[in-house]
C-alpha cells in the first residue's frame, strides 16, 4: 500500500535534466568533503538543473561505505535546501544493505529512493522483484528502479518492469543499458493504460531523442559540468524546437571527451574526467576513490584543451 510520504511526493517534479553527482572527497580520497558537496549542489542547481542524483553510479557507490554513504546525503540534503528534488541510490550487492540506506534516505531527507538490481552474484528475475519490492517495503519514499546491466551484470526484463510498476509507491525508471528500442518499447508498455511512470535516459547524448519518444527527461553525467546547456537541449525540445535542441546536444557530446582521457574502461574515465573538469573550473571535488588514480598532469592538460575548446 502507498504511505503517507510516497503519496505527497508529486512525481510530475521528476522530469528535465537529473545530473547523477559525483561525490566529493578530501585528499585522503576517502573523507567525503561537506564543502565540496556544497559547491557542487550549488553549481548544478544553479545551471537551471531540475534534480540530482546522489550516490549512482556517477557517485562512486560501489565505492562507499556507510559513513560516507550517510555524509554524502546528509550534505546534499542540507546543500539542496528543497530547491529540486534530491534522489538517492539505495545500491548494494544485498538486498540487507540496499534496504538499509533505503531507510536512511528517508531519515535524512533525501525525496526519491532509486534502485538497481543486486550485483555481483546474478540474481533471477524473481529475485530482482523481490529484492526491489524489499527496498519498496523499507522506506515511506517513492522509488525510481534503475536499469545498468553492464555494471550489475544482470538488467531487469520488461515483465519484470510491469511486476514492479503495479506498486504505486514505484514512480519511474532510469534506463542506462544503452538499447534506446528496448527503451521505447518498455515506455509504451509502461503506459499503455495511461499510467504516470517517469523514464529517464541516463545518457549524455540523447536528450533531444528522449524527449520525442516521450521520455520525462535524462540523468546525463556530463550534467556536471554542463548542466545549462543540456537544460536549454531538454528546454529546446519540450517546445519542438528540435534544431536549437540539437545544437545544444551537439555541445554537450564535445565535453564528453574528457571521459576518454583516461585508458583504463569507459566507467572510469567518467569519473576520472569530471573530477579533474570540475577542480579545474574551481569546483574542488578532490580525487576518486582508491583504487582509482586522478589524472596526472598531461591527462589534466588534455581535460583542460577540451574544457576550452566546448567554451
Amino acid at each position: 500500500m502507498e504511505n503517507n510520504l510516497s503519496q505527497a511526493f508529486d512525481r510530475s517534479r521528476l522530469r528535465g535534466i537529473i545530473p547523477p553527482m559525483v561525490t566529493p572527497l578530501e585528499r585522503d580520497s576517502y573523507t567525503v568533503s561537506e564543502k565540496g558537496v556544497h559547491a557542487l549542489v550549488n553549481f548544478i542547481i544553479d545551471q537551471g538543473a531540475h534534480g540530482i542524483f546522489i550516490a549512482g553510479t556517477t557517485g562512486e557507490v560501489a565505492a562507499l561505505d556507510d559513513i560516507q554513504w550517510r555524509n554524502l546525503v546528509r550534505y546534499s540534503v542540507e546543500a539542496a535546501r528543497r530547491r529540486v528534488p534530491i534522489l538517492a541510490g539505495a545500491i548494494a550487492p544485498t538486498t540487507t544493505l540496499a534496504v538499509a540506506r533505503a531507510r536512511w534516505a528517508a531519515e535524512l531527507g533525501v525525496d526519491v529512493v532509486v534502485a538497481t538490481t543486486p550485483y555481483y552474484y546474478p540474481p533471477s528475475q524473481r529475485e530482482i522483484v523481490d529484492h526491489i519490492q524489499a527496498i519498496a517495503q523499507a522506506t515511506p519514499l517513492p522509488l525510481l528502479l534503475y536499469n545498468i546491466p553492464q555494471n550489475t551484470k544482470v538488467g531487469m526484463t520488461l515483465d519484470t518492469y510491469l511486476q514492479l510498476a503495479r506498486y504505486p509507491q514505484i514512480v519511474g525508471l532510469k534506463d542506462s543499458a544503452g538499447n534506446v528500442t528496448e527503451f521505447r518499447q518498455a515506455l509504451l508498455a509502461l503506459r499503455a493504460n495511461g499510467q504516470d511512470f517517469r523514464m529517464f535516459l541516463g545518457s549524455d547524448h540523447l536528450t533531444d531523442v528522449a524527449i520525442l519518444i516521450g521520455a520525462q527527461g535524462a540523468v546525463p553525467s556530463i550534467g556536471n559540468i554542463a548542466a545549462r546547456d543540456l537544460v536549454a537541449a531538454y528546454d529546446a525540445a519540450i517546445a519542438g524546437d528540435w534544431a536549437t535542441s540539437i545544437r545544444y546536444q551537439t555541445q554537450v557530446i564535445a565535453l564528453t571527451r574528457i571521459y576518454d582521457v583516461v585508458h583504463a574502461s569507459h566507467q572510469t574515465g567518467i569519473i576520472v574526467g569530471l573530477k579533474c573538469a570540475l577542480n579545474l573550473i574551481g569546483i574542488e571535488v578532490g580525487p576518486p576513490a582508491a583504487p582509482m588514480r586522478p589524472l596526472d598532469a598531461e591527462g589534466t592538460r588534455q581535460v583542460a584543451e577540451i574544457l576550452r575548446a566546448g567554451g
